[in-house]
Parts: structure tokens; C-alpha cells; sequence
């Protein structure tokens, strides 16, 4: 089996970490956790399940014959009807409990139980099931999958992924991959901050001016895998500031020039290129693969699937992008009137979603479709969502597609070892740096609570039937 990762979202995290310590003498506490599993192959990239917790149900008293500081008993009979949600929504079966006096990992009492629920799921749903095991001991979490083809295999997870600001990632114990490159960036965050970037996958929308340094970065910072996806050919109009291309690319993949530029650095990041739109079956499953996303697309429809995908599948997501104003002064010269570069952070369960910053709206996203069909449809029509000023002038320069990229791996460090201190008129979520004032500033939050994606939170976690519940998508295998 390959090594998984798992997801939590906060508020999981935080009702799992209150149910242990609610016990009055302080033994084991169990729960029942039922998981997404998203197996997905993405390019080139090593094989590693993603298992997201999607319901969370703490043992009841009934069900618990007996407990501990050192052990819990409990009758597999009162599971049934989560084995019966299992097999019917395609979900996985997770056992989570805790060691309350810090024993350090899974002991043979944790095997024993393991085998048991194991064997009942099996005999119920067949013998292709897998059980996902998560121990919280001395302050972190652990993780393993067993399979019921081979139930006394363990293979231990990657990561446990808590979608909280900050976000925490715990590491399972092994090798780490040790490297002079990031010596002055562990000097800053410590070696710990190197060897989670190493675990992570991060999906990079969109790699030309803002994606390409964005991913470069995120390469040289130590990340162990990169999806780079942009469906697009280099021209020459890009070669000012598309990162790792040279003229004789033009007319070539922009992630596959990217890819090779990256994987010439040595660094040890794998990556995959991949020539599709986000909203097609590939690349939302490339996305669902994924632990983060960084949204570098100025494709409204693209940017849509990704703002979704950030509630559907867990993932921290960081939105970029540039906006502004050409005009003429008197003497008829272009001139900047105004520019900024924004930054937008989502958090499945805090932060505004795009729609609500401001930065996606409806009516662009029936634009771009209508772009797609009609590609000679009026510039200045089709391109005002980018560029008010007019579509030719659209301004695609160096510093400044480069130092929003930078600010928006700057985010994604802040969200794993926080450092900034934001003042109150700014936002963590939604903030924008004005390249001619040298300012930055943020929107007033909108406080949406009827808004299905950051208000009443309709996505997060759903259920699939199809692809984002979108037939348009089809329908993905489901492993189980």
C-alpha cells in the first residue's frame, strides 16, 4: 500500500481533542471517524491516498464494556450502522482514540482492537475494506491504514493534516531528507518547517506570470511534491516573466517547460505537469490529490472549481492575482493609474470564500464560458474583469507578477509558523498590495451567512455522487 495522508478539519480535530479529556478519571476515550478516500494517480507522482474525516461520532458510555488510562473495551455491535454508512456511501471506517498517559504509539492493545473492528467491517462489506487508525498521544496525532486483504499489515501515514490558522501537520517518524539549500530557511522556521513542506503535495493553477515563480519557490523552499496544471502554449509575449522559459519554447506547455526547469534545480521536489483545464474530470482530480492549492489562474471558470474544491476536498487555498488601470496623459503616453496584486487565503472552515471578497462573480464566470466558445468575442467586453482600462493593455510585468508570488508563498509559511501581526484594518484572508500608493489594504469582510460556501458551508465535505456533484465531471472509482 501506498502512504496516505489524512485530513482533519478543525473543528474535528478540536471535538476529538475534548471528548479524551472529558473523561472524569482520566481513561482511553474512542471514536468512530467515517473517511472520503480519494486514491487518485496524478501524473507522474508516487501513489498516496488522501483519507478525509468527513463525520465524527464519539463513543457512547453503552457501548464502552470497560476502560482504563492504558486501555478501552467496547462491543462491535453498536458499530454496525456505521459499517452499513460505510458500504453504502463509499466511505472507509476510521477507529480514533487516545493514550492518556502518553505512551508513545500504537501499543498491542490498539492492534487487538484494530483486528476486531477490522474483522467486523470485513465480514460485512468484503474483504477489499481498509480501516484508517488515529491515536492522539503526548500532543500530536499518528496514523496508519490496514487493509482487510492483509489485515495485520500497517502502513503509517504520511501526515495527519489539521485544516486549523495555523495549520498543523504531524509527521510520521522516518527519514528525512536532509539538504544544505534550506539551512538558512530552518535557521528562520527550524528544521520541522523544512520536513513538513517535504510531505505535502501543492497543486499550482495557472503557471505563468505569478504561477511560475509562485511554483519555483515553493520548489526551492523544500516541498516534496508539485502538480503544476495550465493548459496553455508559451508565446512570446510571456517570456518577460514566465519563470524557467527561454525563446525557443514559445509554442510549448507551460507547465512542461516549467516541470523540466524545475526538476533541473536537484532539489529533490517531484512534479508533475499537466497540459488540462482545472474544470475538467483530470484536473479536478489532480486538485482533489492534493493538500493545498494555489489558485494563479486568471480563468474564471478554473478559478470557480477551485474556490469549490477548497470546501469539498479540505484544502488550504491560496488565491493570487493582479488588477488595475492603464490610461494616457496628456501627451497621449500610457501610464499605470493604479495596479495592485491581491492575496486571497480559504480555509475550509474560515476565511471568505472568492465570491464573497469580491474576487469571482457570476457574471464573469458566464463570460469566460462565452470566451471559450466564441474566442474573437470584443476584448473589451471579455477582458474588463482584468483590466478596466482596456484589454491590449493588460500589464503583465515582471516585479510585479513576481512579488505577489512571493507574498503568496510568504501566506502559505504564515499559515504553517506564523510570524506576521497583522493590523486591524487588514485582513489574513483577503488582503492587496498597491503597487503605485506602495500600500496595503483590505475590503470589508461581507459576513455572508446565507453564502453556501463560507456562510452555511453546503460544500464542505459533501457527499459525491459525481465529481463535485456535477455530471458534466462524471463519476470518479472509489477505492475503498
Amino acid at each position: 500500500m501506498n502512504q496516505p495522508r489524512i485530513t482533519l478539519l478543525a473543528s474535528q480535530d478540536k471535538l476529538l481533542r475534548e471528548h479524551f479529556n472529558s473523561h472524569a478519571d482520566g481513561h482511553e476515550r474512542a471514536a468512530v471517524v467515517l473517511f472520503k478516500r480519494l486514491s487518485i494517480t496524478a501524473g507522474g507522482l508516487p501513489t498516496s491516498d488522501r483519507f478525509i474525516a468527513v463525520a465524527i461520532h464519539p463513543f457512547e458510555e453503552s457501548w464502552v464494556t470497560g476502560s482504563s488510562p492504558s486501555h478501552i473495551a467496547f462491543e462491535t455491535r453498536h458499530l454496525r450502522e456505521f459499517f452499513r454508512r460505510c458500504e453504502e456511501e463509499s466511505l472507509v471506517f476510521g477507529f480514533v482514540h487516545n493514550h492518556p498517559t502518553g505512551f508513545p504509539d500504537f501499543s498491542d492493545t490498539d492492534d487487538a482492537n484494530e483486528l476486531t473492528l477490522l474483522e467486523a467491517v470485513s465480514n460485512r462489506n468484503g474483504r477489499g475494506v481498509s480501516l484508517v487508525a488515529l491515536l492522539w498521544t503526548q500532543d500530536a496525532w499518528k496514523a496508519r491504514v490496514r487493509t482487510g486483504l492483509a489485515p495485520r499489515e500497517t502502513v503509517s501515514a504520511r501526515h495527519v493534516l489539521v485544516t486549523d490558522r495555523p495549520m498543523r501537520v504531524y509527521l510520521a517518524n522516518g527519514v528525512r531528507r536532509k539538504d544544505d539549500a534550506h539551512a538558512r530557511q530552518a535557521a528562520a522556521f527550524g528544521m520541522p518547517f523544512v520536513h513538513t513542506l517535504q510531505s505535502l503535495r501543492i497543486a499550482v493553477i495557472g503557471v505563468g506570470g505569478t504561477g511560475s515563480p509562485t511554483a519555483t519557490l515553493l520548489a526551492r523552499s523544500g516541498l516534496g511534491e508539485l502538480v503544476l496544471m495550465d493548459p496553455d502554449d508559451l508565446e512570446q509575449s510571456n517570456l518577460n516573466r514566465v519563470r524557467g522559459a527561454a525563446r525557443p519554447d514559445v509554442g510549448k506547455n507551460k507547465a512542461a517547460i516549467l516541470e523540466r526547469h524545475i526538476s533541473s534545480l536537484g532539489l529533490g521536489t517531484n512534479v508533475a505537469a499537466l497540459s488540462f483545464h482545472a474544470d475538467t474530470p483530470e484536473g479536478v482530480d489532480a486538485l482533489a490529490s492534493s493538500d493545498v492549492i494555489f489558485g494563479c489562474t486568471d480563468d474564471q471558470i478554473g478559478r470557480e472549481v477551485l474556490n469549490t474544491t477548497a470546501y469539498a476536498y479540505a484544502q488550504p487555498y491560496i488565491d493570487v492575482g493582479l488588477g488595475g488601470q492603464l490610461t494616457q496623459d496628456a501627451n497621449g503616453r500610457p501610464y499605470l493609474r493604479y495596479h495592485h496584486g491581491r492575496v486571497s487565503t480559504i480555509l475550509p472552515e474560515a476565511g471568505e470564500c472568492l465570491f464573497c471578497q469580491g474576487v469571482l462573480t457570476e457574471q464573469w464566470i458566464r463570460r469566460d464560458y462565452a470566451l471559450r466558445e466564441n474566442p474573437k468575442m470584443d476584448d473589451v467586453q471579455a477582458r474588463e474583469r482584468y483590466l478596466e482600462g482596456g484589454a491590449e493593455q493588460a500589464p503583465g510585468v515582471g516585479p510585479f507578477t513576481s512579488a505577489i508570488a512571493d507574498f503568496g508563498v510568504a501566506t502559505l509559511f504564515d499559515l504553517l509558523a506564523p510570524f506576521r501581526k497583522y493590523p486591524d484594518e487588514l485582513r489574513w484572508d483577503a488582503f492587496s498590495l498597491d503597487f503605485v500608493k506602495m500600500a496595503l489594504q483590505s475590503s470589508r469582510a461581507r459576513n455572508d451567512a446565507n453564502c453556501p460556501y463560507c456562510g452555511s458551508r453546503q460544500f464542505l465535505v459533501m457527499q459525491e455522487m459525481q465529481r463535485l456533484n456535477r455530471p458534466s465531471l462524471g463519476i470518479r472509482d472509489v477505492a475503498l
